[in-house]
């Protein structure tokens, strides 16, 4: 999912940027050391750790059909653990001071069958009837040497930690969830429903419900608040400090919006105090500079359909 939310496409240099700035996260107690590739290459991984890891990147170049991933990543693992018991790699490795590898980690956007898990059993099998031939000579590959296949959602910790701190240009663009069918009513309360319709009555200052632009309007935030409800879940559970980002604005903002519209007494001016609040509370948004603008925007309509749908927006009817 965590892929969902990135907004920048990736490609080979970019995913390897970020994997590396994920192993050095993650696995910081390990010492993990990248290898760069820029002086002697990078003996065919990307980076390793004193416990035994090691890992290679790959990044599809383009969309591709099942099949068609399938072959591209069997393709890659092949050369890459074919360099992984070459003597070449072999004496770089050591010459880096590789610790025993363990673990050798194939990291990857994604995989969509099981064949890529079956391809890399038969290589790590072939692997460890090589140095069983041949202990000597491959002494630097551990007696229990496994494939790990790694994809983005093992590191959503990471990714969404380095994207927040824009420790990378990339940006999360939550704004994918949003749902332009007409809103499932069932799913908000009679109680909110009710609150949303009278609020906006008060902004517009109108009381005819058979407008179609109130009707629009009413069907829109309703549509809104269920998403943002949706949302919100999605941050809450899998991406803990943007959630928390996000909810600790909503919250101080939302006391903001309760003083400023209860201490409204002129009617008149209700859609001018809504649409500020609306402004005010993007420019606030903006300062998570790793949400995108669609993201922003959605957030914006969003949080604020939830405050029409409970007390904390208040509008002066009469």
């Amino acid at each position: 999912m965590i892929l969902k939310f990135i907004d920048t496409p990736l490609d080979g240099k970019s995913w390897e940027k970020l994997i590396n700035s994920c192993y050095r996260t993650k696995f910081q107690d390990e010492h993990f050391t990248e290898i760069p590739a820029v002086h002697g290459g990078d003996a065919g991984i990307e980076g390793f750790t004193r416990s035994g890891r090691v890992y290679q990147c790959y990044c599809p170049e383009r969309s591709y059909t099942d099949d068609e991933l399938h072959d591209h990543l069997r393709d890659k693992m092949t050369k890459d653990i074919g360099k992984l018991i070459s003597p070449k790699y072999a004496d770089r490795l050591k010459g880096l001071g590789v610790p025993v590898i363990k673990e050798w980690h194939f990291v990857i956007p994604e995989y969509k069958d099981s064949r890529i898990i079956s391809h890399a059993e038969n290589k790590r099998k072939e692997v460890i009837a090589l140095k069983n031939s041949d202990p000597s000579n491959y002494e630097y590959i551990g007696d229990d040497f496994i494939i790990v296949i790694k994809q983005a959602e093992d590191f959503k910790v990471e990714i969404s930690r380095i994207i927040r701190t824009t420790l990378t240009d990339m940006q999360l663009n939550i704004a994918i969830h949003h749902t332009t069918t007409d809103p499932d009513w069932s799913q908000c309360d009679s109680e909110k429903v009710e609150n949303i319709k009278r609020k906006v009555k008060a902004v517009r200052g109108d009381d005819d419900e058979s407008d179609e632009d109130y009707k629009e309007l009413v069907n829109m935030y309703i549509n809104s608040y269920i998403n943002g409800l949706e949302i919100l879940k999605v941050l809450r559970v899998s991406y803990a400090e943007v959630y928390e980002d996000i909810f600790t604005l909503e919250q101080s903002y939302k006391k903001e919006v309760a003083f400023k519209t209860r201490m409204n007494t002129n009617r008149s001016i209700n859609a001018q105090l809504f649409n500020e609040i609306l402004d005010d509370f993007q420019k606030k948004l903006e300062q998570f500079k790793y949400l995108n603008i669609a993201s922003i925007m959605e957030l914006k309509l969003d949080l604020i359909s939830g405050w029409l749908a409970d007390c904390s927006m208040q509008f002066r009817s009469r």
